[in-house]
C-alpha cells in the first residue's frame, strides 16, 4: 500500500479538526484556586499571587503548591496499591485517559452521603438512557454533588463538607464496571467510589479492589456534569510527573450541538 501524500494527510487531518470544531465543548474541571474543597487529608491549594512581579521582576507569574489530587484530577494504581508501587501516573501513554464517556444521571434517586449506589441503579440508568456500556468506555457519576461544592463560602465548615461527605458504589457496581473492561470511572465528588460521612471512610471497593488494581483510572472532581452529554468523547491529560500518585487534569466531554442534555 502507497503512503498517503502530504497533501492527502492534511486534508485528513483537517477534516478530523473540523468535525471536532461541530461538537459541543465542556469544561468539566473547577477554577483551580487557593483553599478550593477537596479531599480532607490532602494539602490544600495555595497560589502565591506576587511570586514574581512587576515592581521586584518587571513581570508576572504566580507560584502554585498543591497536591497531586487537586481539583479535577486522575489516582494512578501506585496511589493506594503497596504491591503497583511502579504503576505511576508518568507510566501510562498519554492518551490514556481518551475516550467514549457514558454518563450517569444519579441525581433522582438522591443518594446521600455514606450511600452505596446498588448495581440496580446502574442498570436501571443504562434501560432509561438507553446506552450500553462497552469495553474501554469511561464512566461518568453524576451525584449532583456540585451544589455542595462552596469554594468562596467564608466558612471553613461548608467549605470543607463537599470533601468529607460523599455517597459512593457498592461492591456489585464496581465489580460490573470492572467487568466490563472500562477505562476509567469518574465523578462529581471527591471520591468516586468512596463512600465518606463526616470525613471517615466507610467503604472504598473500586479504589482497593475493582478499579485501581486492574488499572482502571479514578477520576474525581469533575464540574459541569448537568451539560455534559450522555453519550460523549471525555479528553483529558495528566501531567508527566515523574512517580506521580496521580495528576491534576483539564478534563473536557465533547457532544453533539444537536442534542442538549436532559435530567432523567
Amino acid at each position: 500500500m502507497r503512503p498517503k501524500s502530504r497533501k492527502s494527510s492534511d486534508r485528513d487531518l483537517k477534516l478530523i479538526l473540523k468535525s471536532l470544531k461541530s461538537l459541543r465543548a465542556v469544561d468539566a474541571s473547577p477554577l483551580f484556586e487557593t483553599n478550593m474543597p477537596g479531599w480532607p487529608t490532602h494539602p490544600t491549594m495555595s497560589i502565591v499571587e506576587d511570586a514574581r512581579n512587576f515592581r521586584q521582576y518587571g513581570y508576572f507569574a504566580q507560584t502554585l503548591v498543591m497536591s497531586e489530587h487537586t481539583g479535577s484530577h486522575v489516582d494512578a494504581p501506585a496511589h493506594l496499591i503497596r504491591t503497583m508501587p511502579e504503576a505511576t501516573i508518568d507510566r501510562y501513554p498519554v492518551d490514556a485517559l481518551i475516550g467514549l464517556s457514558k454518563k450517569y444521571d444519579l441525581r433522582r434517586y438522591k443518594f446521600k452521603a455514606g450511600d452505596q449506589v446498588p448495581l440496580k441503579a446502574i442498570k436501571e440508568t443504562e434501560k432509561r438512557t438507553r446506552f450500553r456500556l462497552e469495553t474501554n468506555n469511561i464512566v461518568i457519576l453524576q451525584f449532583g454533588w456540585e451544589k455542595y461544592y462552596q469554594t468562596n463560602s467564608a466558612n471553613p465548615t461548608k467549605r470543607e463538607w463537599w470533601g468529607k461527605n460523599m455517597p459512593g458504589l457498592s461492591a456489585a457496581a464496581c465489580k460490573y464496571f470492572a467487568d466490563a473492561g472500562v477505562k476509567a470511572v469518574g465523578s462529581d465528588t471527591a471520591g468516586c467510589d468512596e463512600c465518606v460521612v463526616d470525613g471517615q471512610l466507610k467503604h472504598n471497593f473500586g479504589h482497593m479492589k475493582y478499579f485501581l488494581p486492574n488499572h482502571i483510572f479514578i477520576i474525581e472532581g469533575l464540574r459541569n456534569l448537568e451539560k455534559a452529554p450522555t453519550i460523549g468523547i471525555f479528553i483529558a491529560l495528566p501531567l508527566k510527573i515523574k512517580g506521580g500518585s496521580g495528576s491534576p487534569i483539564r478534563p473536557i466531554i465533547f457532544g453533539l450541538k444537536s442534542t442538549s442534555p436532559k435530567r432523567s
